[in-house]
């Protein structure tokens, strides 16, 4: 092949910078790992087993519910035994993750006699909407479905809410009480500080890994504003050994793609857990533990006319 002329160089090499202009164009607008709706949809890595519910689950009760524009999949797992049970309703941490990541919490609970809703967030599992958007608003949604659940005690019922959870909780804790006033608030890897943890009023344990880089204001001067307040005073359990999560790391860090993870939990942790949740349950409660309907009882009997509603009879209706 003869040599190439100088003005065919120069032609050569300006083909060649303009394909390289468009190979780096088109890689640039090639489609990301987004929804259909242009939102992020990040992957979920961790590997999560099915439950082993066979014989301490009498019933594993698929249910759909409305959460604005979507429609969630949530479960409610019910332990053996005669009705009707206490509850245990579940609010998640941070990331796009379905029920089966509190499979692990809900063979510990079923198998302490309590029965445990859980649900897939927006975009996961079986739910339907896309991931990324309200989960305050699901959470609560996902409340309000469970509690009227047959079969279940709305005497007895219980929140547990981890890391992200809990500032969802504190943040509507108001709305959750109009709905069904917890009997007892365990938050997990809680978030809350002083200043939030004083809008759960209820009954709390906190229970948080010792690893937490901000352990003092999570744990004890929290638990110190919620006592100044409110009675009886908050328990709180710190985990030695655990990260975030409250996952053993003693002997090792955590592989959340190994299966294997969920049977790392960190034993101490859970058992602090269910033994506040046994003692919540055996206590006797004072008044009526379903005063938190009348309200809407009484607004629903003069519906269409607001002024009718005697302000002096709904303070007593709370």
């Amino acid at each position: 092949m003869p040599p190439l002329s100088v003005r065919q160089q120069m032609r050569w090499r300006r083909h060649f910078w303009v394909l390289l202009l468009i190979v780096a164009l088109s890689t640039s607008c090639a489609p990301d790992a987004t929804n259909s709706t242009g939102g992020a949809q990040p992957p979920l890595t961790d590997a999560l087993p099915t439950p082993r519910l066979d014989g301490i689950a009498a019933e594993r009760r698929e249910m759909r519910f409305a959460s604005g524009d979507a429609v969630l999949a949530g479960e409610l797992d019910l332990p053996p035994g005669a009705g009707p049970h206490p509850l245990v309703f579940i609010i998640h941490h941070s990331g796009p993750v379905p029920r089966d990541s509190y499979g692990y919490l809900a063979e510990i609970l079923l198998r302490a006699g309590y029965a445990v809703f859980r649900f897939d967030k927006r975009g996961t599992g079986a739910s339907g909407g896309v991931y990324g958007c309200c989960e305050s608003d699901d959470a609560l949604a996902a409340y309000r479905a469970a509690v009227v659940q047959p079969d279940i005690d709305r005497c007895r019922v219980f929140i547990v809410a981890q890391s992200i959870g809990t500032q969802h909780l504190a943040s509507r804790f108001e709305e959750y009480v109009q709905v069904q006033a917890p009997r007892g608030v365990a938050l997990l890897s809680s978030l809350l500080r002083a200043d939030d943890i004083v809008r759960v009023e209820a009954p709390i344990i906190v229970i948080v890994a010792d690893s937490e880089p901000d352990l003092n204001a999570i744990g004890a001067e929290a638990v110190a504003a919620y006592n100044a307040l409110f009675s009886p005073p908050a328990a709180l359990y710190i985990a030695e050994g655990a990260e975030h999560t409250l996952f053993d790391i003693r002997d090792g860090p955590i592989d959340w793609t190994d299966p294997r993870w969920v049977e790392r939990y960190h034993r101490g942790a859970m058992e602090a857990l269910v033994e506040q949740l046994d003692t919540w349950r055996d206590t006797q409660a004072s008044g009526s533990c379903s005063f938190s309907h009348a309200p809407y009882q009484l607004i629903q009997r003069h519906r269409g006319s607001a002024a009718r509603v005697n302000p002096e009879e709904l303070r007593n209706a709370w």
